[in-house]
């Protein structure tokens, strides 16, 4: 066994016999980590919804009597063996989840930080993540990796966090690297990653870093045939550019907030309304699609023109610029060159309310 932990030098190790697992008390570093499952589905079975080592599911199969049942223990009479079927089954279930603590808790730290909807769609990345492949699925990404190693993202991220914390940072850092590389991978995770990293405790830097050892893991799988292609990478920006939409319009709507409702919803409207004329959200319509703007300055810069129309003071630009995170000249400098190409006939403001006398 490990006789000092390679992360702090410590030597107060803890062995988990149960889990398989050698454990730092100190900075929570798994140190060994020998428990695996031998599974065909790792994010189903993990989870409970079909664990391989129950012989049967049908509980009419199962053999009552002094002979067992094929679970190595006798279960009562034949009219007893349902109600203890199902007890039988419910703790393999929680005894599954309880091989991986890691993987359970990653999976409770995505619904915490990014809401279950997002936790479910990053679920079977979050699995890959934490728990050991065996059999062929370790054989086949052994063969793709070729002569480099191939290290479980959980055991790599971990030691980037920082030493002698709590192990839930790890957990928060693992599970956002899974989302990150979840959002790459497929462009649906909508998380407004400022605001969420600033929550977690983490700085976006940490979370990235992560999230590019979690998608070296899973190109090795998807060429080993483990998890399914990513989606192509236009697919992805536009998913992409769309939820970066979403969650700038929420933030510049809330700078709206203290005036008058329908003031508030003829501005809103307006905005929109300039954002679908300009078929948003699009890759190569935007007017300033040479120049790769970002959405969220796109967005700020046709919410300013909206709020001039109605007159509207929290149109600021120091507001504005410091709700999408971005420098007050390189909002107003964008608009300039915006409404000089308004004024040339290049572009026609698709404005649809007029403000009112």
């Amino acid at each position: 066994m490990t006789k000092k932990c390679e992360e702090c030098g410590s030597i107060d190790l803890k062995v988990d016999t149960i889990r398989g697992e050698v454990v730092c008390n100190d900075c929570g570093l798994v140190i060994e980590d020998q428990a695996s499952l031998n599974q065909d589905d790792n994010a189903g079975t993990m989870w409970g919804e079909h664990s391989f080592n129950t012989p049967t599911k049908d509980e009419s199969k199962i053999k009552t009597g002094s002979q067992g049942n094929g679970l190595g223990s006798y279960i009562g009479k034949p009219g007893e063996a349902k109600g203890k079927w199902k007890i039988l089954s419910h703790l393999n279930s929680q005894g599954t989840k309880d091989i991986h603590p890691m993987a359970q808790g990653t999976m409770d730290a995505a619904k915490d930080l990014a809401g279950k909807d997002n936790a479910m769609k990053a679920k079977k990345i979050i699995t890959l993540a934490t728990v050991p492949l065996t059999g062929e699925k370790d054989k086949a990404v052994k063969e793709v990796a070729g002569n480099d190693e191939v290290v479980l993202p959980k055991n790599s991220v971990c030691r980037k966090k920082t030493r002698g914390g709590s192990t839930k940072n790890n957990e928060r850092l693992l599970a956002l690297a899974c989302l990150r590389a979840c959002q790459e991978r497929t462009g649906k995770v909508n998380i407004d990653w400022p605001q969420m990293v600033e929550n977690a405790g983490l700085s976006l830097a940490q979370v990235v870093d992560a999230a590019k050892v979690v998608m070296k893991y899973l190109n090795l799988c998807e060429k080993a045939e483990i998890i399914e292609k990513r989606a192509d990478q236009r697919t992805v920006q536009l998913e992409l550019r769309n939820t970066e939409i979403e969650n700038t319009i929420l933030r510049l709507k809330g700078l709206l907030d203290g005036l008058d409702e329908s003031l508030k919803m003829r501005v809103m409207d307006d905005f929109k309304q300039r954002l679908f004329r300009l078929g948003e959200p699009t890759m190569t319509e935007s007017p300033f699609s040479s120049e790769n703007i970002k959405a969220s300055v796109l967005c700020a810069i046709l919410f300013q023109i909206s709020c001039e129309v109605f007159g509207v003071e929290q149109g600021r630009l120091e507001n504005i610029a410091k709700a999408i995170g971005r420098c007050r000249n390189t909002i107003k400098n964008l608009l300039k060159k915006l409404l000089k190409k308004v004024a040339s006939g290049e572009l026609v403001d698709f404005g649809v309310l007029q403000k009112e006398s």
